[in-house]
């Protein structure tokens, strides 16, 4: 049967040890299918960090939950089939943490990150997330959030969508790292920065940056703006409903094997580096106009 196991973590001499079973309340170390809560707590999680053999229900980190979680080397290893970071009910604001670092393992997750922190470590994102299971889920509506972001990191995942709250600009900020295998990227705001490859990337609004080698079967620009610098080929090129795609930023050698122009879409391109490999196609009537990229 699950329990509710609650964060206390202050157990004298044993203070921020994710192991020890007075940290908790009631007492006893997290086991699977229990549900866990950190939430109204400064206390950090910095030892014990190692529990790559439990598999809970759920974990929930509130934005009232200040300390960290892991340490500069390591993260928390846990998984979780269910993972809530960063909301918050009721009243006023809460701070949230400036370090999360979760590993959350094989086990098929959805994770929705409500918030973050501002990070201790202004060059890294507050939170910062690796799992490996082709099933897995993230949803961002606001905070800094990395996917693997540090060189050797690997994730797997099927869909990362990027959303807002309040500021579709600038309420949510994603980096996925090099090592990512990601099926689905869907943007509806904030900003972004893909350095993997996909299968399907979709822009509505905010900027979406790609660098890296990392191919892309179908980019779909339907508002925002793409930057495109990856060198990886992009079998399908989309921009529609105002939408910008920039091949422009970078001076690497990159092919579009298909790539079509619709409903007020543009596309900025230097001849000299990009390869269209067949035509441009424009679905309905236009008016072509050469202009200085």
């Amino acid at each position: 049967m699950a329990d509710t196991k609650i964060w206390v973590g202050t157990n004298s001499g044993h203070e921020g040890d994710w192991a020890t079973a007075a940290n908790w309340s009631p007492s006893g170390v997290p086991a699977s299918t229990d549900n866990v809560y950190l939430e109204n707590s400064s206390q950090s999680v910095l030892v014990g960090l190692d529990q790559s053999a439990v598999a809970l229900g759920s974990l929930n980190i509130a934005q009232s939950f200040t300390g960290a979680i892991g340490t500069a080397a390591a993260y928390l290893q846990i998984s979780a089939t269910l993972v809530n970071i960063g909301y918050h009910f009721g009243p006023g604001e809460a701070a949230g943490s400036s370090l999360l670092k979760l590993d959350l393992g094989t086990t098929a997750a959805t994770i929705i990150v409500f918030n973050g922190g501002i990070s201790a470590d202004t060059t890294r994102p507050a939170i910062r997330l690796k799992y490996v299971n082709a099933a897995t889920t993230l949803e961002v509506r606001k905070g800094e959030v990395g996917v693997a972001i540090e060189t050797g990191e690997v994730s797997t995942g099927s869909v990362i969508n990027v959303g807002y709250v309040n500021n579709i600009e600038g309420d949510a900020n994603v980096y996925i790292g090099s090592g990512v295998t990601l099926a689905t990227l869907t943007k509806k705001g904030g900003f972004a920065m893909l350095r993997s490859a996909a299968t399907a990337v979709v822009n509505y609004a905010g900027e979406l940056i790609t660098e890296g080698s990392g191919a892309i079967a179908t980019l779909t620009a339907k508002g925002g703006n793409v930057i495109s610098n990856s060198t990886g080929t992009i079998t399908n090129c989309l921009s529609n409903e105002k939408g910008t795609i920039d091949f422009t930023k970078s001076a690497q050698p990159r092919t579009v094997t298909n790539c079509t122009i619709d409903d007020e879409g543009s596309i900025k391109a230097d001849p000299a580096v990009i390869t269209f490999t067949n035509k441009v196609i424009f679905t309905k009537p236009v008016i072509l106009r050469a202009s200085a990229a």
